[in-house]
């Protein structure tokens, strides 16, 4: 809100407040004398003639009752104007005998000005966090070339040599609770000192942090991901500095997302050093080459109705390659594993027991996943 506006509204909290102390009526008008607010509804979009000439001469105007009758739409009062920044931005009276309320007057005038200058504030800290967000958004998606980026960074004091890390938050699920968990969650994180928050798609969140020691966003940020747990997943990516910062930041925690939710369907947090291998393909599978590596796994999706083979070889990879201990971790014989393992590579035409064909099928998932 710039300093010579006064909304409808805000005139309206200004009477409400005044007048639930002092026990007059207050009008609140604009630079031009109609009146924006008033203890009389029906005096609303009317001028106000003292008002104007308070507005027009920039000073304290008094009419006595007696001077009341020669003038439109007025009645007894004081009548002062109202600055914010040093501009003029209306005009607040007070209805009454001049004797009676000129002790009011400076005190009304004064939490008047006050409020609007708290508006005017507030308007401001929302619209840089509306122009951080939008920045954040086209950094991370790698939309702004060097220059540009380098000058609405420093527009907004943003320091691009500072290491970053980004978090990219989605809902657990497409309920609309879990979208308005999201929703509730960037009003929260906007407030958050040292973090900037924006979106490159509807249904994700991306937080960009300084690198510290520890995982993850600051420990702020991360009060408020654990208050929403179990609404929301997110995962962390690595570390950068620079110019591509954001863009490489969020890419890394994006595809950390995107290959835990395929191989950890409950949810939660990750980092990208928790699957850095998986992380990095992700991002390198388009196209047919990713295709090509796909194929095995597809065709073990398709033919495993139950998800029995498939979670067997999860546990396989997970207790690395060892077919005793994913018995264990599934509750079954050894041989049951063996067994499942022999009709992988039967769908498959992979090899179980061959460290690079157990890689192809690993590596299945990620790439086929945005087909």
């Amino acid at each position: 809100m710039s300093a010579a506006q006064l909304t409808s509204d805000l005139a309206r909290q200004v009477v409400e407040r005044t007048m639930s102390v002092i026990g007059h009526n207050v009008n609140v008008m604009d630079p031009h004398g109609i009146i924006l607010a008033s203890g009389h509804d029906d005096r609303i979009g009317a001028v106000h003639e003292g008002a104007l000439l308070a507005a027009q001469q920039d000073r304290v105007v008094e009419i006595a009752r007696s001077e009341a009758l020669a003038l439109r739409g007025v009645q007894p009062g004081i009548n002062l104007p109202l600055r914010s920044h040093g501009q003029l931005v209306g005009v607040v009276g007070i209805t009454g005998e001049p004797d009676q309320v000129r002790v009011l007057g400076d005190l009304i005038r004064v939490t008047a000005e006050l409020m609007v200058d708290q508006a005017r504030a507030a308007e401001s800290r929302q619209w840089r966090y509306r122009e951080r967000e939008e920045f954040v958004g086209h950094a991370a998606a790698g939309r702004l070339a060097p220059r540009e980026l380098a000058e609405w960074a420093a527009g907004l004091g943003i320091d691009l040599e500072t290491p970053r890390r980004a978090t990219v938050i989605a809902p657990a699920t497409r309920t609309q609770a879990h979208t308005e968990a999201l929703r509730g969650l960037q009003r929260d994180l906007v407030q958050v000192r040292g973090i900037l928050v924006g979106r490159v798609e509807p249904q994700e969140l991306v937080v960009f942090s300084p690198a510290g020691r520890s995982r993850g966003p600051n420990q702020d940020a991360a009060a408020l991901l654990h208050a929403a747990e179990g609404r929301l997943r997110h995962a962390t990516g690595r570390a950068f500095t620079g110019s591509a910062t954001f863009e490489q930041a969020y890419l890394t925690a994006r595809d950390t997302l995107t290959v835990t939710g395929l191989i950890d369907s409950s949810g939660g947090a990750y980092d990208f050093d928790d699957v850095p291998l998986l992380a990095l393909v992700r991002g390198m599978g388009e196209g047919w080459r990713g295709d090509l590596l796909a194929e095995p796994w597809q065709r073990l999706a398709e033919a495993d109705r139950s998800g029995e083979l498939v979670a067997t070889f999860g546990a396989y990879v997970q207790h690395n390659a060892s077919a005793t201990a994913a018995a264990g971790a599934l509750h079954v014989h050894r041989n049951t594993v063996r067994y499942r393992l022999a009709r992988i590579g039967e769908i498959t035409g992979l090899r179980m027991d061959h460290l690079p064909d157990v890689l192809t099928l690993y590596l299945g998932p990620v790439l086929g996943s945005g087909r």
